[in-house]
C-alpha cells in the first residue's frame, strides 16, 4: 500500500514494493514488491555508483555510519547465519568476501518498523492525486521530447508505447530525482536477518544483490535505494535487475542509477518481458450495473474470454466496439468520491501488475500515460 514515513503525512511514495496488500495475494510477482510498504529519502545524497569491481580496500572499508563496534568471530558469523556459508560452499561468494562485507553491520530497526506500518488503503481518486499532478504531466511530456530517439528505439526494440515507460520512470522515483537514501546493503541484510515473515525472499535479493555488485562493478557499501532494498531510477529490485536491466547505450554497464537510456529501456524490457501485447486495449469502462459485483475477478492470472463476459450480461456503452470473443478480459474495482467504479482490463494491466500487483497502480500508471502523451 502507500505509506508515508511515520508521523508523515505529506509525501507518499510508491513502487512495487510499496502498494495496497488489499490489491492482491501476498505472494510476489517477478518484481517482488507488492506488498512492502515504501519510504524514500530526499534525493540530495552522494554519488551511487562508483566503477570498478570491488577490491579489498572497498571490502575492508569502515563502515562509519551502520557498523556495529565489534564484528563476531568467523566462526560465530557462519554458525549464526548458515545460509550464507550455503553460497560458499555453491561457489558463490569467498567467505572472505562476505564476511568483510556483512559481519560488522548493525541491524537498521527503522527498516523492519516501517516494513510492519500499515497505512490506510486510499480510495482511487485520493490515490491518484499522489502521482499524478501537473508537475509530474509536465515533466513527462518534457522527457518524451528529451529522449525522443531512445525512446523510439526503445518502443521498435521492444513493443511498449514510450508514455507507459515514461510514466513507470515518473512514478517510480519523479524521473530520477528521488530514488531513496537507504543503504541497500545493510537493508536487505537487516531484512534477512531481522524479518522472519520474508527472510527466504529477502536473502534472495541480497543474493542477486551481491552477484550484481560482481557483475556491474558496483561498491556494495555506496548504493541507497528504498527501505526494501528497490534501487535506481527504476527502483528495481535486485534479482528485477540482474534479470532485465539493461546496457542500452552500449557503454558496457547496466546503470539504472545515473543513465536514462539504460532506464527506459530496462523498464521496457521488463514489460516485455512479462507479455505485453503491442495495440492491446488497456481497460474499458462497462455499464455499471448491479451484477458486476459479483463478477470481479479474483486473479487476473485467471482472465476469461470476452464471450464468457458476455453471457454473463456484461454490456458495452453503445458505439463502444468490443472485444475480440476469446481475447482475455478481467474486472477490477476501484473506490471512487461516489462509491465503486468497475473496470474491464486486458492483459497489459496484468502485465503492469507484475511490477505492482496493485489494480490502483496499474489504473494510475495508465492514466499519467494518457496525459503525458504528447
Amino acid at each position: 500500500m502507500i505509506t508515508t514515513r511515520p508521523g508523515n503525512t505529506k509525501k507518499a511514495c510508491v513502487m512495487s514494493d510499496g502498494i495496497d496488500r488489499n490489491d492482491g495475494p501476498a505472494s510476489f510477482p517477478d518484481q517482488g514488491r507488492d506488498s512492502f510498504p515504501c519510504f524514500r529519502s530526499p534525493p540530495s545524497q552522494r554519488r551511487l555508483f562508483l566503477q570498478g569491481m570491488m577490491g579489498v580496500a572497498l571490502l575492508s572499508h569502515p563502515l562509519a555510519v551502520f557498523a556495529a563496534s565489534k564484528a563476531p568471530s568467523r566462526q560465530r558469523f557462519f554458525s549464526e547465519h548458515p545460509w550464507l556459508q550455503a553460497w560458499v560452499e555453491r561457489g558463490l561468494f569467498e567467505s572472505d568476501r562476505l564476511y568483510d562485507l556483512l559481519a560488522r553491520i548493525k541491524p537498521d530497526k527503522r527498516v523492519v518498523k516501517w516494513m510492519n506500518h500499515q497505512a490506510e488503503a486510499k480510495p482511487y481518486n485520493q490515490y491518484r492525486t499522489l502521482f499524478i499532478s501537473e508537475n509530474r504531466i509536465k515533466g513527462g511530456k518534457n522527457r518524451l521530447k528529451r529522449y525522443a530517439k531512445t525512446l523510439q528505439a526503445v518502443e521498435e526494440k521492444y513493443q511498449v508505447p514510450a508514455e507507459v515507460v515514461v510514466a513507470l520512470w515518473g512514478i517510480e522515483s519523479s524521473y530520477g530525482k528521488n530514488t531513496g537514501g537507504f543503504s541497500v546493503l545493510r537493508t536487505l541484510f537487516t531484512l534477512s536477518t531481522g524479518y522472519p515473515r520474508r527472510a527466504s525472499f529477502f536473502r534472495t535479493q541480497l543474493r542477486h544483490f551481491l552477484l550484481l555488485c560482481q557483475e556491474e562493478g558496483f561498491a556494495p557499501h555506496t548504493l541507497k535505494g528504498s527501505y526494501a532494498g528497490a534501487m535506481g531510477q527504476a527502483q528495481m529490485i535486485p534479482e528485477t535487475m540482474r534479470r532485465y536491466a539493461v546496457d542500452f547505450d552500449g557503454d558496457g554497464r547496466r546503470d539504472i542509477f545515473h543513465t536514462p537510456v539504460d532506464v527506459l529501456a530496462s523498464i521496457a524490457s521488463f514489460l516485455a518481458g512479462h507479455g505485453w501485447k503491442a495495440g492491446e486495449r488497456y481497460t474499458l469502462l462497462p455499464v455499471q450495473t448491479p451484477n458486476l459485483k459479483n463478477l470481479v475477478s479474483p486473479s487476473l492470472d485467471k482472465m476469461k474470454p470476452w464471450h464468457w463476459w458476455q453471457a454473463q450480461q456484461v454490456q458495452l456503452p453503445e458505439g463502444v466496439s468490443p472485444p475480440d470473443p476469446n481475447q482475455s478480459v478481467g474486472l477490477v474495482r476501484l473506490k471512487e468520491k461516489n462509491g465503486l467504479r468497475y473496470h474491464l482490463v486486458f492483459t497489459n494491466f496484468r502485465v503492469i501488475t507484475r511490477w505492482n500487483r496493485s489494480s490502483r497502480f496499474a489504473m494510475v500508471v495508465h492514466e499519467l500515460a494518457e496525459q503525458i502523451r504528447v
